[in-house]
């Protein structure tokens, strides 16, 4: 069975607006929706598009720590994804979704780095808050470690450990790139 777990913006969304109105439209427009942080514009291995998923629910949460997690079942190349639960807690592009939605806690970050996985998912707009946002994503880009940020629809999946298939466009002007992420269990 296959779970789309990619956010996807309408054109009548504010956010599209938004996007419109900064001073660089097609860079805004890459951090609507689903996305792949890329700041530091690496270029992503085309293997990354296949990786073994772990799902971990961290809901009510508001700093995930490393033991809230089990450490021990991330593998080197895993998908890890966290359901902080922000966006089934408001609506995606709603101010409520953006303002101190729940972060990982940077020994966590670390020890993802470590592990070496492909990507760090979450339901939420990033993996740090405010100014730290950029610096953590840069951080795991410069270690081959890429955060997808805005996924949806985790309450669907069933299993702990899953496939996951990430599909994205290289574009080097782009800080994000949008992707869409699928979910094979």
């Amino acid at each position: 069975m296959l779970i789309d777990i990619t956010t996807v913006v309408s054109n009548s969304s504010p956010l599209i607006e938004w996007a419109k109105s900064q001073y660089n439209q097609h860079v805004a427009m890459g951090h609507i929706g689903t996305h792949l942080d890329t700041y530091e514009k690496s270029n992503i291995p085309l293997e990354y598009f296949k990786s073994k998923g772990v799902l971990f629910d961290v809901r009510e949460k508001s700093e995930v720590s490393i033991d809230d997690i089990e450490i021990s079942k991330i593998d080197k190349g895993d998908f890890v994804i966290f359901r902080t639960g922000q966006i089934e807690k408001y609506a995606y592009g709603d101010k409520e979704y953006f303002n101190n939605h729940p972060q990982l806690s940077k020994e966590l970050i670390n020890a993802l780095i470590s592990k070496q996985v492909h990507f760090i998912g979450v339901d939420c707009p990033g993996i740090r808050q405010n100014l730290e946002h950029e610096e953590a994503d840069r951080m795991c880009e410069q270690s081959k470690v890429y955060i997808i940020e805005n996924l949806c629809n985790l309450s669907e999946v069933r299993n702990t450990e899953f496939m996951v298939y990430t599909m994205w466009l290289d574009d080097e002007e782009m800080t994000g790139l949008k992707c869409r992420v699928l979910i094979e269990q």
